[in-house]
């Protein structure tokens, strides 16, 4: 029995490696087949369904055959807003007033100049590194945001973007998230985590860097130099597991993610 258990788990697709957007889309799907089947009075097949199936999404993730490979290319097709995907939105995504007004926000050399400038990364080689002090600073603002709920988020966020961006909370999939609504009308989605994070950088800049749109567009790569969980403090992992809102094409190996086991989310994506 185990070994037969072990040939029907995917691990890959189940624990902290599941897509809930999948798993939610799967469960509906199989509540319509057992909902149909008990319609037409055949009880005992949708008894047997309903069985099969939540066992099969239980072990493997999804019950649906081929999800994996359909799903992601669905997902990435409808307005979800959040979930699934590996880097849902950033600070520096709701634009800022410079590029607005018809100018030029910062470029990546402009943000890592001011960033070496200001002492806050070292460069080392090829390598990049994070000030220990700047490291410290970042954290205790993380640590004071985490414990904030969306709606305080959202305020503080207001604070750090462009005043044309209005911040709102909004949800998908059971999951609450903010929302960037630029004048333009583009949405831009921000998961807890990223703005913890975000927020958490674009507050410990403050002192040591005075352009509020680099402040904004350093939250990005600050991500890439994260260490530990800005929800729980555990140590971050690399990971290549994919979820919905990520296509990798057919022979291609899905990009390398800094990610928490702990609390099963993404904080960056390696190119």
């Amino acid at each position: 029995m185990t070994s037969l258990l072990d040939r029907i788990r995917r691990p890959e697709y189940t624990g902290t490696n599941r897509c809930w957007p999948c798993t939610v889309t799967n469960g509906l799907l199989l509540g319509i087949v057992v909902v149909a089947l008990a319609a037409t009075r055949r009880r005992l097949g949708a008894v047997a369904v309903a069985a099969v199936g939540a066992a099969s999404i239980a072990l493997r993730g999804y019950f649906v055959p081929y999800t994996p490979q359909f799903a992601p290319h669905l997902t990435a097709r409808l307005p979800l807003g959040e979930p699934g995907s590996d880097d849902a939105g950033s600070l520096s995504d709701a634009g800022s007033a410079e590029t607005e007004r018809g100018e030029e926000g910062p470029t990546g050399e402009d943000v890592l100049t001011a960033l070496v400038e200001a002492g806050v990364v070292v460069p080392e080689g090829d390598e990049l590194f994070l000030d220990e002090e700047f490291r410290n600073d970042w954290h205790d603002e993380m640590r004071t945001l985490r414990d904030r709920d969306l709606e305080t988020l959202a305020e503080i966020a207001d604070r750090h973007t462009a005043p044309e961006t209005a911040v709102r909370v909004g949800s998908s999939f059971g999951r609450s998230y903010l929302v960037l609504d630029g004048e333009d009308g583009g949405l831009v989605t921000l998961r807890r985590e990223i703005a913890v994070a975000e927020l958490g950088a674009a507050r410990a800049l403050e002192s040591v860097v005075e352009s509020p749109a680099i402040r904004r567009a350093a939250g990005r790569p600050l991500r890439s130099l994260l260490e530990g969980c800005p929800l729980c403090d555990e140590p971050l992992e690399i990971t290549q597991s994919s979820c919905c809102g990520e296509v990798t094409p057919i022979g291609s190996t899905p990009k390398e993610k800094l990610y928490c086991p702990n609390c099963n989310v993404r904080l960056f994506t390696f190119d």
